[in-house]
């Protein structure tokens, strides 16, 4: 349904709750410039010279104007939204810098700005337009900065716009405040530290759905100690309140953070090394969540060539219903033959209860060797690892919890989850920030085979925020804890490399993996697999060549990999730049997940300086994919942006445009902008 809305301003019941508190910061602010006024004269003696009490440089200004316009269209032939919105935003910011009586004892820069923000929008959903005050202000004071007991102020605001698609401007207001005061004598120099912020966001036309906000407030406290050269000391106590509101959903998070740090060297030739480490965490509200970890590490340095490494932990974590304390003991040693061979090789044993859920028991170790040599055609690398892991879980039964698995995305490849028996109704997508929750449907789709859960991710999101290849995400979900389980795993991995020196090289990759896994309540495929990875490249100034060919005979998803990969970057002439890069990838994968793709990725950027004021930059990128299972993706995107800046004013002007056919889904948008800048 439309509707056309008349012109109003923006106002949601935060901004009117805190009319009173800005009314009471401009109050404040226009005091403390008249007090500065007052104090510009009167004069004071530094020094044997006559000086005002307050000295400020020339108060510098800004003029910013920013005019936006995109356009969307999505939907297939028969069926399209339509959505239009244009942006008009004005600030004018003035700023300065000074101190008061002499610059170690008290220096400051201080900027106030205020502007206007229109919106004009025309979609399926809303017509009309609304505007809304613009205001930031920011303040940096460092008192007595030469002296043992500095202490620095610091207060800011900050309001923007973000452009969006299908759903009009987001508005964006982020508040900073804070305290810092340092006791630096020689031997327990601390810090005291307070900070607090603010983040709201709104859309802003009148039927925003996009409420968000969130207050941090942190207090920190850190020591340092040299007990003597060979041995220093670190403490870190943090205290962190959260609060974060947004439609049907609240968060408040209490969280204290104690760390201990502390190193020994020792030796006659100072060679050994113990670290100690304390660490302990207690977080309550909408999430409750202890962990305590205490940890020694011990490295013995016995001769120039040979050494070894001890390291025990212990872990005790409290999360909603599992409860976990583990013993882990680890030992090993690195042992270099000449400049050709280095061995290294760890055993580890450890112990892990699980409250109501079990037992598990875990032990194994690793072998590797690492060799480079030099050779009359170029460098030889090779390396060999192999390892054993045995578990053992029993006694135990019911839910277990995963929080922030982190994987890193290669597209197009899908992501294994490391659970199995994995509920897939609890999974739950973000960012490595955390704040940014993907959504299942439109960043990802979930497949589940032979009791492994894979999360199918694609750059391709129509809302925003969006996933990106080689981008870190992490996962959230419950996983079925079964009453006994043993798992016996050998892995094998291999790679040997000549990298001649014309810049060719050729590889070989081997990866082998060996699983013996028993349940007392379900038939489990083991998770075995054997990769063959073979393939070139070549690199010269700037032009790099590859070609990959891989195979998986693999228990869950067998697959074939065929990869071409070329880039190219070279200077034009001394002001212009430029580069392409073109990727093929061939992926098919067998029963039981057949499924077959093809996805070509184009691209090419250029910049160029053509006079020293202007300067022109455009990226261009195409992206062709066939999937058997999701059907064809194929269209571009374009950016080009003109700077130009000249003197006391900036010009920047550019263009984005989006055009995408995506599994019968027609995506095209154009995003238009010009923002000036003038300086006086």
């Amino acid at each position: 349904m439309r509707r056309d809305l008349p012109n109003q301003p923006y106002s949601t019941t935060r901004h009117r709750a805190l009319e009173p508190v800005l009314s009471g910061k401009i109050r404040l602010a226009l005091a403390i410039c008249a007090g500065g006024i007052f104090l510009t004269g009167c004069s004071v003696n530094v020094g044997g010279r006559q000086r005002p009490l307050l000295q400020n440089d020339k108060i510098k200004g800004e003029l910013e104007l920013v005019a936006e316009r995109r356009t969307d269209e999505q939907g297939t032939s028969r069926d399209k939204r339509k959505s239009t919105t244009e942006i008009f935003e004005e600030r004018v910011r003035l700023s300065t810098e000074g101190n008061v009586y002499h610059p170690d004892f008290l220096f400051y820069t201080a900027a106030v700005g205020a502007g206007l923000a229109q919106q004009k929008i025309d979609s399926d959903d809303e017509s009309g337009s609304s505007s809304e005050s613009l205001d930031d202000y920011s303040i940096f004071a460092q008192l007595l900065r030469g002296k043992i007991y500095p202490t620095t102020f610091n207060a800011s605001k900050s309001e923007e716009l973000i452009s969006r698609q299908f759903l009009g401007a987001l508005r964006t207001e982020r508040e900073n405040r804070g305290i810092s005061f340092s006791l630096r004598p020689e031997d327990w120099p601390m810090t005291f530290q307070y900070t607090a912020s603010e983040i709201g966001q709104d859309g802003l036309s009148a039927l925003a759905r996009d409420f968000f906000e969130r207050d941090d407030e942190r207090f920190r406290y850190s020591l340092t100690h040299d007990f003597s050269k060979l041995s220093h000391m670190s403490f870190d106590f943090d205290r962190t309140e959260v609060s974060q509101r947004s439609v049907g959903a609240s968060i408040i998070t209490d969280t204290d953070r104690y760390a201990m740090l502390h190193d020994l060297i020792f030796g006659g030739a100072e060679q050994h090394r113990l670290d100690s480490f304390f660490n302990y965490v207690d977080q309550s509200g909408s999430f409750d969540f202890q962990n305590l970890q205490v940890e020694e590490r011990l490295r013995l340095q016995h001769s120039e060539s040979f050494g070894t490494n001890y390291e025990l932990r212990f872990t005790d974590s409290d999360r909603a219903t599992v409860r976990n304390k583990e013993v882990r003991g680890q030992g090993g040693f690195e042992h270099r033959l000449y400049e050709s061979l280095v061995t290294t090789s760890n055993v580890f044993v450890s112990r892990t209860d699980l409250d109501a859920q079990g037992d598990l028991d875990q032990q194994g170790g690793m072998l590797a060797f690492n060799y480079r040599k030099k050779n009359a055609w170029g460098t030889l690398y090779s390396n060999y690892t192999a390892s054993l892991t045995q578990s053992e879980q029993s006694s135990g039964s019911g839910t277990g919890v995963v929080i922030d698995e982190s994987h890193i995305f290669a597209d197009p490849l899908a992501i294994t989850l490391d659970r199995v028996n994995t509920d897939t109704s609890t999974i739950v997508v973000t960012d490595n920030t955390g704040l940014n929750t993907y959504t299942q449907g439109d960043d990802y789709t979930i497949t589940e085979i032979n009791g492994r859960v894979q999360l199918n991710m694609t750059t391709l999101g129509i809302v925003p925020p969006n996933v990106t290849d080689g981008q870190e995400i992490l996962v959230d979900y419950n996983f079925f804890i079964e009453p006994r389980r043993e798992e016996d795993t050998t892995r094998h991995n291999f790679n040997i490399r000549e990298r001649f020196k014309n810049g060719l090289s050729v590889y070989y990759a081997h990866s082998r993996q060996d699983e013996d896994v028993s349940s007392t309540i379900t038939e489990i495929t083991p998770d075995e697999f054997t990769i063959n990875t073979a393939g070139s490249d070549y690199m010269n100034k700037g032009l790099f060549l590859q070609a990959e060919y891989s195979e998986e005979d693999s228990t869950q998803i067998p697959s074939t990999s065929k990869k071409l990969v070329g880039r190219y970057s070279w200077s034009l002439s001394p002001g212009t730049t430029a580069s392409l890069r073109v990727l093929n990838h061939w992926l098919d994968f067998g029963r039981p997940d057949k499924r077959d793709v093809v996805l070509f990725k184009g691209g090419a950027e250029m910049y160029s300086r053509l006079t020293e004021e202007c300067g022109i930059s455009a990226r261009a990128d195409y992206r062709n994919e066939d999937d058997t299972r999701f059907g064809k993706t194929r269209g571009f995107q374009l950016n080009s942006e003109l700077q130009y800046n000249f003197r006391q004013m900036s010009i920047a002007t550019g263009i984005e445009l989006n055009l995408l056919n995506r599994r019968s889904d027609e995506i095209d948008g154009s995003f238009l902008y010009f923002k000036l800048k003038r300086f006086f």
